[in-house]
């Protein structure tokens, strides 16, 4: 136990040691990562390599499988037209006047016919009543495709293949996997089922039902062409529409569910559909055997990395010894100066270049920034204060303001009244509107308004301007319903408005035009001021220009400070978003546009 404690103290107070650790768990910890991250990596370069393979294979399967499909629809076809087929159908399953000798001219014809493929094992005709004439390859006393027992089945699909031949549903044939197997040996087949229509191919006049029986193993050199050889991660199969495995690379699942199949194993499953006959082709890739066949490379190349480890932990533990000398020196400096004895100008004394000195570099800045931010702190301190001061100053100011705005307001209400009482109403809108623009004015409460309260406020300065002033100018504003909910700072076009009216117009007499427009475009309101006044030198241009976009330094001469208040508000209250543009020429007038993005309340 004891010697436990010793080890961990000398762990605490010895930081090359600490390094060290660290050091060979982060590489043991890199190197796990890495091993995980190859085996991911290698594991998904197989899955894409034999995607790609396979997806290109499996292409090509489709397009043979359909095509030998094809050929075996078109075969029936051309017996369920031939004529004599037709005629030998119809007398066999409807008049009947010689059956045994139509039967065997059927059979005969049949025989000759089942040649062109050796997967043909059974061409047969039914009638709607389940009865059966039959040519069967495979054919045994005891042991034929068709039996008395499988006429309920017959019967249905005759149903089937009825309603499908006399309505507008394409294809007109029927592939059916039932009775899935050949009674002799058992071997798997499927079915196709044609009417028989003859040359006139008319599908009410059907003599019959046409059913050809075929191998259902032609499929397996094709799933043996999927899967590849022995040992590799794919395998190939085929479903019929129900989810029933037909086919398969590995005859265990033939005849199953495929969603058992599915469960046995992690698969990534391909398919391609086989539209002819409505089946399914399917590969898969078995990811077990590919993290299976990961692992025992991945578990070769341990023994490399242990070894490496051990080397690296041999060449680590020599540098650690040269790097630990100058370490102790900055951890001596440190203690010094955590102990208060030279309040913070205890540095260190800097012996070398290389990086662990850096450490001692940057202690040395830390110490120099923590006595430049020791008087900041003081100096802003200060300044809170002053702040303080002022602030309440200007708090009994507004409210000194406040209460002689209430008395100015309702003593114009009172002068409003008796205006309205001696029938001069002009006074009387003058009063009230002048009244409405000092309450806007005078309210402190609210200094972030909506866009429609500005336009009101400016509609109502105009108005008292234009009384004023009386034929100097006419103005015109306009203000889209759709952005009166555009929020904005209370005043923020007035010192636009009032320099346009003093400045712009001055030395006129008549023929002035302000106008104040807004309109939405995209995600911002534009709002313009524009006035055919005398206009604005380049030089002031530039000037004002430079007072709008926010630029220090800016000569006041001739400039507002309205202007510039206003322009400083704006940028404050809309943030970067926010762009504000002015034009003018001499003797043509002067416009302001102000591009305003929407800021949520």
């Amino acid at each position: 136990m004891s010697r436990i404690k010793l080890f961990l103290h000398y762990l605490r107070t010895h930081i090359w040691i600490q390094i060290s650790l660290i050091f060979m768990m982060s590489l043991v910890m890199i190197i796990f990562c890495y091993q995980v991250y190859m085996r991911k990596a290698y594991e998904n370069f197989l899955v894409k390599k034999n995607h790609l393979m396979e997806s290109a294979v499996l292409d090509a399967m489709q397009m043979n499988i359909d095509y030998t499909m094809m050929e075996y629809i078109n075969m029936g076809v051309q017996i369920a037209v031939a004529p004599a087929v037709y005629d030998l159908a119809g007398r066999l399953t409807g008049t009947r006047e010689d059956p045994e000798r139509d039967f065997m001219i059927l059979k005969a014809t049949f025989a000759t016919m089942a040649n062109y493929s050796k997967n043909v094992i059974n061409i047969s005709v039914a009638s709607e009543e389940g009865e059966v004439y039959q040519y069967d390859r495979l054919y045994q006393i005891d042991a034929i495709m068709w039996r008395p027992k499988d006429s309920g089945f017959l019967k249905e699909m005759y149903k089937k293949l009825y309603e499908r031949a006399n309505d507008s549903i394409v294809p007109k044939y029927l592939v059916s996997t039932e009775h899935g197997s050949h009674p002799t040996n058992e071997e798997p087949v499927f079915h196709i089922f044609y009417p028989i229509v003859g040359k006139e191919n008319s599908f009410s006049k059907m003599h019959g039902m046409l059913c050809v029986t075929f191998r259902l193993d032609m499929l397996q050199p094709f799933m043996d062409i999927l899967s590849g050889e022995e040992g590799t991660y794919s395998q190939a199969y085929v479903t019929e529409e129900g989810g029933r495995i037909i086919c398969h690379s590995n005859p265990e699942y033939t005849g199953k569910p495929e969603s058992v199949y599915r469960e046995d194993g992690m698969l990534f499953i391909m398919d391609k559909p086989l539209e002819k006959v409505n089946w399914q082709l399917h590969v898969s890739l078995d990811k077990d055997q590919l993290d299976r066949s990961v692992m025992g490379i991945i578990a070769q190349g341990m023994g490399v990395y242990v070894f490496l480890l051990l080397v690296v932990a041999g060449i680590f533990y020599m540098i650690i010894g040269k790097v630990n000398k100058p370490l102790r020196s900055i951890e001596t400096a440190m203690e010094l100066t955590a102990s208060g004895s030279e309040k913070l100008c205890n540095k260190v004394v800097v012996e070398g270049e290389h990086e662990i000195w850096q450490l001692a570099i940057g202690y040395n800045d830390m110490i120099d920034k923590l006595v430049k931010q020791e008087k900041e702190v003081e100096k802003n301190y200060q300044l809170c204060i002053t702040a303080m001061e002022r602030q309440h100053q200007a708090e009994r100011e507004a409210l000194e303001t406040q209460i002689n705005a209430h008395f100015l307001c309702n003593t114009l209400g009172t002068i409003n009244y008796e205006a309205m009482e001696c029938g001069n109403f002009k006074v009387s809108e003058l009063i009230k509107k002048l009244s409405n623009i000092l309450r806007y004015t005078f309210d402190q409460k609210c200094q972030n308004v909506y866009m429609y309260q500005e336009f009101a406020w400016i509609e109502q300065y105009l108005f008292l301007q234009k009384a004023r002033l009386e034929d100097v100018f006419d103005y015109e504003v306009e203000f889209p319903e759709e952005c009166v909910n555009w929020s904005c700072c209370k005043l923020m076009l007035q010192p636009f408005v009032e320099n346009a009216i003093l400045h712009g117009f001055e030395g006129r007499e008549s023929g002035g035009t302000l106008s104040i427009q807004a309109r939405k475009e995209g995600e911002r309101l534009t709002v313009s001021i524009r006035d055919n006044g005398c206009g604005i030198s380049p030089d002031k241009l530039e000037r004002i220009r430079k007072v709008l976009t926010g630029e220090e330094g800016v000569e006041m001469k001739d400039i507002g400070i309205g202007i510039r208040n206003v322009a400083a508000r704006m940028r404050l209250f809309y943030g970067a978003g926010i762009l504000l543009e002015v034009t003018s020429a001499e003797g043509e007038g002067t416009e302001f546009r102000f591009f305003i993005p929407e800021v949520k309340r």
